[in-house]
């Protein structure tokens, strides 16, 4: 298979795809099923269930002229029902039939969607889907071309949801757009049933090297699992999500990754939030896949969350979980489905062994991420069980941050007073979702180390005293676990921080005198924490022998990582910088570590090959809050009017987060505004807080 080869409708369907792994989840089949609010009770077997993109508003709106169409006369007592209004959006004209077995399906009311592509991110298509041919789309964003192609407008037809990908056979081996049902605590509390409830996926394909990545839509409209929301998102947190996946990639931290992010004129669809209507978006993302902790949740919740209630406004009315008598279990859940989901997480990982071993697995990835968010100073803001990733990829882009002015307690969500999700606790309560996974799965575990694997039916006829027991043997071989955890994240974040500083060598003393000796400098005195690193790539140890040389190293350092910082401010920190670049030259000079630095290089070149690595680890671009606002409300201004004039922005910010180590040539009209953006920002925006943006 050559390279972009096929268009977005032909992709090979992956091996052994969720829908005819897993089972689905029982909905009545008339249209309203798909997008009225159900909560299904633990014990329901599976789930994913069948729903289909839906770009428009909610709760439903219909103008006369459309009744009409529809075939109703309400001059005469004629009445329109839901399932009327709803049917118009069921894809029942095939178009095409591609080599994957799936047919690209609309009807006449779908194709009335005006869909407009804002970004596409290049470095996605090469890590993700390098099969996949979106014709001119690319050029397209950057300004650079416009005159259409096939490919692309295939591309966009199916991620706005004009055309949708489904198999002819609608039955138990159909294949088509789903949604899927996850639990969780949020801040700390037991939410209940939560999604997915604006997210739709499309489709599942392999690479040509053999590993797979789902395509799935944010803000494509109401799911089953949407409660009282509508399932849309707003531009700008479609913007916040597109780039922030981006960015960390660019990083080397694992996440979700951006594919596309289209919007439809605000006339067309205007999304009603707190402030009033804003446009709208639809961000396309990929992944492996999906799942969350609060997938394993909604089939085995904690006993703390049996018998939980929820009352859903305007959606399909309340549950009582405690009203569950199916059985000796009595709302324990479906262990059988908690099974059949953890085998299939297996399989997508690439995983062959116990399930022991496999949440261990899942721990390690965790604990890797986190310990990279950390070392870069990326918050996320809401780090509740269903926003965990099984595969440990940073999933669900809301209120994110990254750090400013340094504050290891700095909180970049203003709906967490508390500080829950702060900077410096990010890892305890990674260590807290993963905690509610591995109770979800103990009855697994607890009976694969006595029995071996567990086959099909393992949990039939088995009571509660039964689980318990399984429970508490999946608490001895799981002892362990958390040691674990701490023992990887530490290690991540110690190798992170190290390489960051320019240091190959380790050294017992370096935690203390190199990484939080500097790291307190900077809260001490207001200095910027990735400015302050940029700048510290340009230290030269050997020349620390000249005492002026220090000094107006650290001048510039305080000059050019700080706001406004008063000038009485200025001396005391220039004097404790300059003190710490001294001791930090020693350890740089340190023979064992020049040693390790002239290996390989040419003789005398030791510190410039370090520096070219120390800046290849610290960005000279971040995604600061101030550059996400500023472009947010130029897309805003430039709405679907001067679409050409909000891609190219949206254009120029991405390609930055993708490539944030890279300098800029301030000769260049464009050099110059690349390197305003490089900036710290005002002052009234370092900290800048978000709300769980929608």
């Amino acid at each position: 298979m050559s390279t972009r080869q096929l268009p977005i409708h032909n992709l090979p369907l992956a091996p052994d795809p969720l829908q005819r792994c897993l089972p689905r989840l029982p909905l009545e089949p008339q249209p309203s099923a798909q997008r009225r609010s159900t909560t299904f009770k633990t014990s329901t077997p599976g789930i994913w269930a069948r729903v289909a993109p839906l770009w428009t508003a909610w709760p439903l709106r219909v103008t006369k002229e459309e009744v009409e169409a529809i075939g109703v006369d309400l001059e005469n007592g004629g009445q329109v029902s839901v399932e009327d209004v709803l049917a118009r959006w069921d894809p029942n004209e095939v178009l095409s039939t591609g080599p994957n077995g799936l047919q690209a399906r609309s009807s006449a009311h779908r194709l009335k969607i005006k869909p407009e592509l804002l970004g596409i991110s290049q470095k996605a298509l090469d890590d993700r889907l390098p099969h996949l041919d979106v014709g001119d789309a690319v050029d397209l964003c950057r300004g650079t071309a416009g005159s259409g192609s096939e490919a692309r407008d295939a591309l966009v037809d199916v991620l706005s949801g004009r055309h949708v990908l489904m198999s002819e056979d609608q039955g138990d081996a159909a294949y088509g757009p789903w949604s899927t049902r996850y639990c969780g605590h949020q801040f700390g509390s037991w939410a209940g049933q939560l999604g997915d409830g604006r997210a739709i996926s499309l489709i599942e394909t392999q690479l040509p090297d053999g590993r797979r990545t789902e395509i799935q839509l944010k803000g494509a409209g109401r799911t089953p699992f949407s409660r009282s929301a509508d399932g849309l998102a707003v531009l700008r947190s479609g913007v916040r999500e597109f780039l922030g996946c981006e960015a960390v990639a660019a990083l080397g931290i694992p996440t979700t990754r951006s594919l596309a992010l289209l919007t439809v004129p605000i006339e067309d669809l205007p999304v009603i939030r707190e402030n009033g209507p804003e446009p709208t978006s639809l961000t396309a993302r990929l992944a492996p896949s999906f799942i969350r902790i609060g997938h394993f949740e909604a089939l085995n919740p904690s006993e703390s969350a049996r018998g939980f209630s929820q009352i859903f406004l305007g959606g399909g009315g309340w549950l009582k979980d405690d009203t569950e008598k199916e059985g000796p279990l009595d709302g324990q859940g479906n262990l059988e489905s908690l099974r059949e989901l953890a085998e299939w997480c297996k399989r997508v990982m690439g995983y062959e062994g116990s399930t022991e071993g496999w949440v261990r697995e899942v721990v390690r990835r965790n604990a890797e991420m986190v310990a990279g968010w950390q070392v870069y100073g990326w918050m996320h803001g809401v780090l509740n069980t269903d926003n965990i990733s099984v595969l440990g990829l940073t999933i669900d882009y809301g209120p994110y941050a990254f750090m400013d002015v340094w504050d290891a307690g700095h909180i970049c969500n203003h709906s967490d007073p508390s500080g829950l999700y702060s900077y410096r606790r990010q890892p305890e309560r990674v260590l807290f979702a993963l905690d509610k996974l591995v109770q979800a799965l103990s009855p697994l575990i607890g009976y694969e180390a006595i029995h071996g694997a567990a086959p099909s039916g393992w949990s039939e006829g088995r009571s509660k005293e039964d689980v318990r027991e399984l429970e508490a043997k999946a608490a001895e071989v799981m002892e362990d676990w958390q040691d674990a955890f701490w023992d990887v994240e530490r290690a991540t974040e110690r190798r992170g921080w190290a390489k960051r500083f320019g240091l190959k060598t380790n050294k017992s003393t370096d935690d203390r005198d190199v990484f939080y000796d500097f790291l307190t400098l900077l809260h001490t005195h207001s200095l910027d924490f990735h400015a302050s690193l940029r700048l510290l790539c340009a230290f030269q140890p050997s020349k620390s022998v000249d005492n002026n040389y220090t000094r107006l190293q650290a001048a510039s350092m305080v000059a050019n990582a700080t706001v406004n910082l008063p000038g009485d401010a200025v001396d005391p920190a220039v004097q404790e910088v300059q003190h710490w670049l001294d001791l930090y030259a020693q350890r740089v000079l340190d023979s064992d570590e020049v040693s390790a630095w002239s290996e390989g290089v040419e003789e005398g070149e030791w510190e410039s090959a370090r520096r070219r690595a120390m800046e290849g680890v610290n960005p000279r671009f971040v995604l600061r809050q101030w550059v996400l606002e500023e472009l947010i409300a130029d897309m805003e201004k430039a709405g679907t009017e001067n679409i050409q004039e909000a891609r190219v922005k949206l254009a120029r910010v991405l390609d930055m987060a993708t490539n944030p180590f890279r300098a800029y040539d301030e000769e260049t009209e464009e050099g110059r505004e690349r390197s305003r953006l490089c900036e710290l920002g005002g002052k009234e925006m370092l900290g800048f807080q978000c709300s769980c943006s929608s």
